[in-house]
């Protein structure tokens, strides 16, 4: 698995500490991309080493240039043959890892849903000083809903009504959330990894993959035990960035779905609005 990560360690150990604790039934190896952090994270990689159970992290150090090409330097230094991105501020139960490793060989693209975690930050504050086993059975709670309320974006809406025939499948490539997904090697190798061109700007960039993995024959799945909970944080100019990014996409690819994202991940953004743009029709979600 690859995990990029810059500046953001008491996010990143609380999701590796999960992940150590699912008890996971295979081999993995978990590589962690370490993009110019300054606070602290090649100590505390150094520190899980010995502290919670599960394959030490492998530190790779990242190109700096952005998320498409530390996802990319991290895929470059994995050995496995499939190829699971996480972000560093992901929290999953058991069953997790087996969930995304029983695709084996096939020829899928997986997303594990997410929900987020509005209390993340005061819960990550709450258990800054929790040893491994205290703040994984935390984490556990969490993941289980019993540590405060866990919400879906509109992304995330979108993925799951899809999935379960709700509306229709106007855009499957949505469900390439490089926060918690995976795809066999092969595949990545062969569309070219995630687009550098993308620079260090937020969003667009894992749907840009998935658009070229769907047209190269991958399918989706989104099996529900790969699911995972998203340490919301806030980003004060997530909108600005993902314009700019948007933007790009749209050039990329003139597909109706890309041209409307705006109104499903822009503010005040909804399934309902986007499904109709991409349709003409709009259909109930619930």
């Amino acid at each position: 698995m690859v995990i990029p990560t810059r500046s953001k360690a008491p996010s990143l150990r609380a999701t590796l500490v999960a992940l150590a604790a699912q008890g996971h039934r295979g081999p993995y190896e978990v590589v962690v991309v370490d993009d110019g952090s300054t606070d602290g994270t090649r100590e505390l990689l150094h520190r899980l080493a010995g502290e919670a159970a599960g394959p030490a992290p492998r530190v790779v150090e990242g190109p700096e240039r952005g998320r498409a090409a530390a996802r990319n330097a991290g895929a470059a230094a994995a050995r496995g043959r499939r190829l699971l991105f996480l972000d560093d501020d992901i929290l999953t139960a058991p069953g997790h890892l087996n969930a995304h490793q029983d695709l084996s060989e096939a020829q899928a693209l997986a997303h594990g849903p997410l929900r987020e975690f509005p209390g993340a930050r005061r819960w990550l504050e709450r258990h800054a000083a929790s040893d491994a086993a205290e703040l994984a059975a935390a984490a556990a709670r969490v993941a289980a809903g019993e540590e405060g309320r866990l919400l879906r974006n509109t992304l995330e809406t979108l993925v799951c009504a899809m999935d379960e025939g709700k509306v229709p499948p106007v855009a499957p490539w949505a469900a390439c959330v490089g926060a918690n997904t995976s795809l066999p090697r092969a595949l990545f190798e062969e569309v070219g990894g995630f687009d550098e061109g993308f620079g260090r700007g937020w969003g667009c960039e894992d749907l840009e993959l998935g658009v070229r993995a769907l047209a190269a024959g991958a399918h989706v799945v989104v099996p529900a035990p790969a699911a995972g909970v998203h340490l919301t944080h806030a980003r004060p100019d997530r909108w600005e960035q993902h314009a700019a990014n948007l933007d790009r996409f749209t050039a990329l690819h003139g597909l109706r779905a890309v041209r409307e994202l705006p109104r499903l991940l822009g503010e005040g953004g909804g399934v309902a609005a986007y499904v109709a743009a991409c349709t003409g029709a709009a259909p109930a979600v619930r």
